[in-house]
């Protein structure tokens, strides 16, 4: 029997999307991109190429996460290296355990699938702080092949913004 201050992680199901779209529509984006987003979510999810994991306590979705099998970084998709891509933990609900407890359970899918490897990626300004401390702290590290902007390797001399685009890439052995 589950407690009532209990959080657990379950999978996605198609009712979700709605109340998705509702709680997670953030002031940096629109309705009709956040619709698109958990639709695509919920197909890709069906499909088995991405499973959409809910944070959940006292019925409310708090966060999600989810493992991308196929990662659209060339380096981990030529590598079969699967991607724990977007993890988000409510505001409210911040550092309390939530991140590090969707990074383990993701960490564990993969294991019990048969990969060796897992990896993310990580923004590199400082509303990412809380998470690339986490990710160290669990034993990530960079996959030593530079940053990246919008999938592509920078080069040097180069000039990009500093956005949600310029990720730099870590792993970590299973």
């Amino acid at each position: 029997m589950k407690r009532d201050d209990e959080v657990f992680i379950r999978e996605m199901k198609v009712c979700d999307v709605e109340a998705l779209i509702k709680t997670f529509c953030f002031p940096w984006s629109t309705m009709e991109k956040t619709l698109e987003k958990w639709t695509g979510y919920s197909t890709q999810h069906q499909k088995n190429i991405r499973t959409v994991y809910l944070l959940e306590k006292q019925g409310q979705i708090i966060g999600y996460a989810s493992l991308l099998r196929v990662s659209e970084y060339p380096d981990f998709k030529s590598s079969g290296i699967p991607e724990i891509n977007d993890l988000w933990v409510s505001q409210a609900w911040r550092n309390k355990g939530f991140g590090k407890m969707s990074v383990l359970h993701l960490e564990e899918i993969a294991r019990m699938e048969g990969y060796k490897q897992i990896g993310l990626g990580v923004g590199l300004y400082k509303d990412y702080g809380a998470a690339q401390i986490l990710y160290f702290k669990l034993g990530y590290l960079p996959d030593g092949k530079g940053i990246t902007h919008q999938g592509v390797h920078v080069v040097t001399g180069k000039h990009y913004p500093v956005d949600d685009d310029l990720i730099l890439w870590l792993c970590k052995p299973l």
